[in-house]
C-alpha cells in the first residue's frame, strides 16, 4: 500500500473475550485466597502469639506454647509467656501428636502427653518440659490411644503450673481432658 494513500481504518473489534476474563478472575481469586490465608496464619501465630479466642474456647498453637527458655532448676511460672499463663483454668483446643512420654499402654488410655510434633519438637537439643502437655481424663475415663498415629485434636481445661521432680522442672502444662479426636 502506498503511504500517501488515504485509507479509513476499520473500527477495532469490540467483542469481549469472556473466557480470558473468567480465567483471570479465577487466578486472581486463588491468589487472593492464598494471600488471605497466609495473612490469617501470620496474624494468629505472630501477632496473637499462637492464642486465638474462638468464643467458647481458645485455639492454642502447641509449638508457640513451648517456644521460650526456662532454667531447669530455677524455672517458675513467671518464665511462661503471659499469653499462656493467662490460659490457666481456661478451655482450650490443641492440635498435635501423642508423644511416647507419660502415656499409658493399651488401646485405651486415661492419660497421655501431646506435643506439636514428635519428630520436630526437640531438634537440636533435649526435650524441654514446656514442649509437652500432660493430658488426663477425669475419674480414669478411657479414651482411644493415638500413640504413633496421625495428629490429634484435644479439648479440655488447661492448667499452667511448673512442677518439679528432684529439683528439676518436669512439667509446665496439664490438661483436664474432655475429648480427643483424630485430625483427618
Amino acid at each position: 500500500m502506498n503511504p500517501t494513500t488515504n485509507t479509513i481504518d476499520s473500527p477495532p473489534d469490540r467483542s469481549t473475550n469472556w473466557a480470558m476474563i473468567i480465567r483471570v478472575g479465577i487466578v486472581a481469586t486463588l491468589v487472593l485466597g492464598l494471600v488471605g490465608y497466609a495473612m490469617k496464619v501470620t496474624y494468629e501465630s505472630v501477632i496473637k502469639g499462637g492464642v486465638v479466642n474462638r468464643g467458647d474456647f481458645y485455639d492454642v498453637e502447641l509449638q508457640a506454647m513451648g517456644n521460650f527458655s526456662m532454667d531447669e532448676k530455677l524455672g517458675t511460672v513467671d518464665d511462661v509467656p503471659r499469653q499462656f499463663r493467662e490460659l490457666d483454668g481456661k478451655k482450650v483446643q490443641l492440635n498435635g501428636e501423642v508423644a511416647p512420654v507419660g502415656t499409658d499402654g493399651g488401646s485405651q488410655v486415661s492419660r497421655f502427653t501431646i506435643c506439636y510434633s514428635v519428630a520436630k519438637c526437640c531438634v537440636g537439643g533435649s526435650p524441654k518440659p514446656q514442649h509437652f502437655v500432660y493430658c488426663s481424663t477425669a475419674g480414669g475415663k478411657l479414651v482411644p490411644n493415638y500413640l504413633y498415629s496421625s495428629r490429634v485434636r484435644v479439648f479440655g481445661t488447661l492448667h499452667v503450673k511448673v512442677t518439679k521432680e528432684a529439683g528439676i522442672v518436669s512439667s509446665v502444662y496439664h490438661l483436664d481432658l474432655e475429648r480427643v479426636e483424630p485430625i483427618s
